[in-house]
């Protein structure tokens, strides 16, 4: 089961942080899931190894079964979204791997690229011409150059239309690690205030435009119930708040363990594994019982501490924090993801 504690997120930013609000509503985790959901730019975002790509993938397969079109995109080219979804690779130009899911991996010079030829008819180049050359040092050499290009083609898919409607309904980037997401989401902002005017600044405004609109653009945290993911949440929350205009909708607490071992239990299965009583305990279970006591402790200990910081996160984040069950038997890949988009479906 998910749980999910904080107010809705509105339509402008969140609220000071701590906060007090009431508690919420029975199923106000599905709400919250619809208003993501509804968005057409979604910003999945987290500290490395907290299951971002897995979470990207789960949304967009629950915003699939839901009839929307959906678009992946995975920023730092690992190719873990792919794989999440069932896939072995992605290009730069979007590949369907699930039905109405399509997955895009983004290359800066590939973006640079598609840059030039769309608005000044640049043709295409290979890496051998002066040429070539020439924009690598643009797109490396510039500070914020491919923070742009990157942030640029997210957006010029968002902004895609073909035969009078958009080609996406909805766009979901796992975005890069959290030292290097907000960057991104500013690059556009940063840009402005360098160009005054011409045909960049007016690009850059409709980038920034999308990004700043709270009915397209959202951006969510993913956690783990552990001290430093918790800790690089709460920080990305803060600076996402101060240094970006991007709205934040939700934090996902990923790998929960669910699992509460009462003192009673545990009294119990102290008392079989007591020396006056082991030998007749473990004839009577067929087997020794004090690995399963070793492993209650185990259960019990993962729970409470994930519990408290558990705490700690709801009591930092301004934004719903959806919590997910730590899954267990699902087989890496496309089952773990699609086990994730059953547990946010069964939250609705």
């Amino acid at each position: 089961q998910l749980r999910r504690r904080g107010p809705l997120p509105g339509t402008g930013h969140a609220r000071r942080r701590r906060q007090l609000s009431p508690s919420p509503p029975r199923g106000a985790a599905a709400s919250t899931l619809d208003e993501l959901l509804a968005r057409n730019l979604l910003f999945v975002a987290g500290k490395g190894g907290t299951g971002k790509s897995t979470i990207s993938g789960a949304l967009a397969l629950v915003g699939a079964q839901a009839g929307r079109r959906v678009l992946c995109i995975e920023v730092d080219g690992k190719g873990d979204l792919a794989r999440c979804l069932g896939a072995a690779t992605a290009g730069f130009q979007p590949k369907v791997v699930q039905p109405n899911v399509s997955v895009l991996a983004l290359d800066p010079e590939e973006s640079l690229q598609e840059y030039l030829r769309l608005y000044f008819k640049v043709p295409r180049f290979t890496r051998l011409t002066p040429l070539a050359k020439v924009f690598e040092f643009i797109a490396t050499g510039l500070p914020g150059t491919s923070d742009m290009l990157v942030i640029g083609k997210i957006a010029y898919e968002a902004k895609r239309v073909e035969g009078g409607r958009p080609v996406w309904d909805l766009i979901i980037v796992d975005s890069a690690a959290t030292g290097h997401v907000l960057p991104q989401l500013g690059a556009a902002r940063a840009m402005m205030d360098l160009a005054r005017g011409g045909i960049v600044r007016s690009q850059v405004e409709w980038i920034d435009a999308i990004l700043s609109d709270p009915k397209r653009s959202l951006l969510t945290v993913c956690a783990l119930p552990e001290e430093m993911p918790v800790a690089e949440a709460l920080e990305l929350h803060d600076r996402a708040r101060t240094e970006t205009t991007i709205t934040l909708g939700a934090c996902f607490l990923n790998r929960v363990f669910t699992t509460a071992v009462t003192a009673r239990q545990l009294h119990v299965l102290e008392e079989l594994c007591a020396v006056e009583h082991l030998e007749a305990a473990t004839r009577r279970l067929g087997g020794d019982p004090r690995p399963v006591l070793a492993g209650d402790r185990i259960a019990q200990r993962l729970h409470d501490t994930g519990a408290a910081h558990a705490r700690r996160l709801r009591q930092g984040m301004t934004v719903p924090v959806i919590e997910i069950p730590l899954l267990s038997g699902a087989r890496p890949g496309l089952a773990t993801t699609r086990a994730v988009a059953a547990a946010l479906r069964a939250a609705a």
